[in-house]
């Protein structure tokens, strides 16, 4: 991950206080969190324009039709992330992983649930993306400074807690 260590190898992160951490450069809502922010909201408009489309193109009541329930249910779980995260909530990275998590569980259990003309290929391309992203999305919330520093306020075991990280220059 950018702001975290590479690949399979194993973090060691030291405890700081709130004040070092608040302190910390690297605390705060910015950086690739905005990134990983930005996907989330896009991920939700999807699903809105998605819901706006089988509306549109099948006549299907959203609020009616109990295939929709899941459709309600992946936005509702979208919603711990994107109102913890801009608080800079403590739980936010173990919430956000489990409710991203639990949504992608139960929306591959609805597979054979959903009405003939709602699964398609543009389905099962958005399910294998959101599958992938959930990938990223974890390992970001897991392994980047950023979100170490400002949700639970550790550093890596070898850096100051108030260590500048380190200047990549441009050429």
């Amino acid at each position: 991950m950018a702001n975290g260590a590479a690949g399979g190898t194993p973090v060691n992160w030291t405890k700081i206080g709130e004040d070092d951490a608040r302190a910390h450069p690297l605390y705060g809502f910015g950086g690739w969190l905005w990134a990983v922010y930005a996907v989330e909201v896009l991920g939700v408009a999807l699903t809105l324009e998605g819901v706006i489309t089988v509306v549109r193109d099948y006549g299907l009541n959203p609020l009616t039709n109990p295939s929709f329930g899941i459709v309600w249910l992946h936005l509702a779980l979208n919603l711990p992330f994107l109102l913890m995260a801009p608080m800079k909530a403590r739980l936010m990275p173990v919430v956000a992983i489990v409710c991203y998590w639990v949504g992608i569980a139960i929306s591959l259990g609805s597979f054979g649930t959903m009405p003939g003309p709602l699964m398609n290929v543009s389905i099962l391309a958005r399910v294998a993306f959101w599958n992938a992203w959930g990938v990223v999305f974890t390992l970001y919330l897991l392994r980047s400074r950023r979100v170490n520093v400002t949700y639970r306020h550790r550093v890596l075991a070898d850096e100051p807690a108030t260590a500048v990280p380190p200047v990549q220059e441009t050429p």
